[in-house]
């Protein structure tokens, strides 16, 4: 999913009024400027108009660099909106669809190896579309080595989720994949048992949340740290970085996110699409580690819409029955 800056030809037409030294091709009627989860610029398209009416996709390279980093900084006046290719949707869903420990039905051994295939055929998707991506940026490119050395990197993706290292990092990066390489690569190195919430884990938090009166003094804890963190959405996760998992929100929570608690029970937080991965929760959870909690961290979640939501979140890390979980306390900013 990627916010999207779309600078339609009303649009241009004022760019070009504003930037006349750039004498910028007439024929282009639609720029897009698509912006990862931090806000920074990943990929710009454009399009022309064909001889028959139809739009054209060019090659925003042929503008220079000049008029590139121009249509970067104008981009904020573009109509802003949200694209996510159908294969990596369809790799969302799969991730969603992960069974978890929880789901006693199968055997454990059943069980691991029903997620696993998953994993694959969510890592296939990927594959394919990381392939598909390079080999479309060497037709296009500029030069024979670039077109020679996107050629070679189409042909070095990884056949398979076991093969994925470290060192294919940049390979990824190239065409924005990597993210969902590394949470598929982060999910097939688990155990389904590793630290999912058991059910008899879940079963004492919901107790605990919905009843003050079950485990007095460690309810009391419970409820003082809420009160504490003054909540407006709350939730309660298992830790770690790559397996946290939502052991309970409240509606609040709920609401912010637009979703059910069916949909999100059990989920990892940033494989169920809500949570974002980057170097701000990175810092946010070493804070956890070191100090056990923070207040007020800026922070972005994303709803079921696929909307980045600017919040502001704090978090306590406690022990229930001794075990560790993270409570979060999440305000939404975005209207000031």
């Amino acid at each position: 999913m990627y916010a999207v800056a779309v600078l339609d030809a009303n649009a241009l037409a004022t760019f070009r009024r504003e930037h006349p030294w750039l004498s910028f091709p007439d024929d282009v009627q639609e720029v897009s400027l698509f912006l990862d989860d931090n806000g920074s610029p990943v990929r710009l398209t454009a399009m022309t108009l064909g001889a028959d009416g139809t739009d054209c996709p060019t090659n925003p390279d042929a503008f220079g660099t000049e008029t590139v980093l121009a249509l970067i900084r104008y981009a904020p006046r573009g109509k802003p909106t949200t694209w996510e290719s159908p294969d990596e949707a369809r790799v969302w869903r799969i991730l969603e669809r992960l069974p978890t420990s929880d789901e006693m039905v199968l055997v454990d051994d059943t069980l691991e190896a029903s997620r696993r295939v998953l994993l694959d055929q969510a890592y296939d998707i990927v594959r394919k579309m990381t392939v598909e991506a390079l080999r479309g940026l060497a037709a296009s490119a500029r030069s024979g080595g670039d077109a020679d050395r996107l050629e070679a990197a189409a042909l070095n993706v990884p056949a398979s989720l076991d093969q994925v290292a470290e060192a294919d990092r940049i390979l990824f990066h190239e065409v924005d994949l990597w993210r969902l390489v590394a949470i598929l690569r982060d999910e097939a190195s688990l155990p389904i048992d590793h630290d999912l919430v058991a059910s008899d884990d879940l079963s004492m938090i919901e107790r605990l949340a919905g009843d003050p009166g079950v485990a007095e003094g460690t309810a009391d804890s419970l409820i003082q740290t809420m009160f504490d963190l003054s909540p407006v959405a709350f939730s309660i996760s298992t830790i770690g970085e790559n397996s946290s998992r939502y052991v309970r929100v409240n509606k609040a929570y709920l609401d912010l996110v637009g979703k059910t608690w069916e949909s999100i029970r059990g989920q990892e937080m940033v494989s169920s699409g809500l949570v974002i991965d980057n170097s701000a929760r990175e810092a946010r959870l070493a804070l956890l580690d070191c100090e056990g909690g923070y207040s007020a961290e800026r922070a972005s979640i994303r709803n079921a819409d696929g909307v980045t939501v600017p919040v502001q979140i704090s978090a306590r890390r406690m022990k229930l029955a001794g075990k560790l979980f993270d409570f979060e306390v999440i305000t939404d900013v975005s209207h000031p």
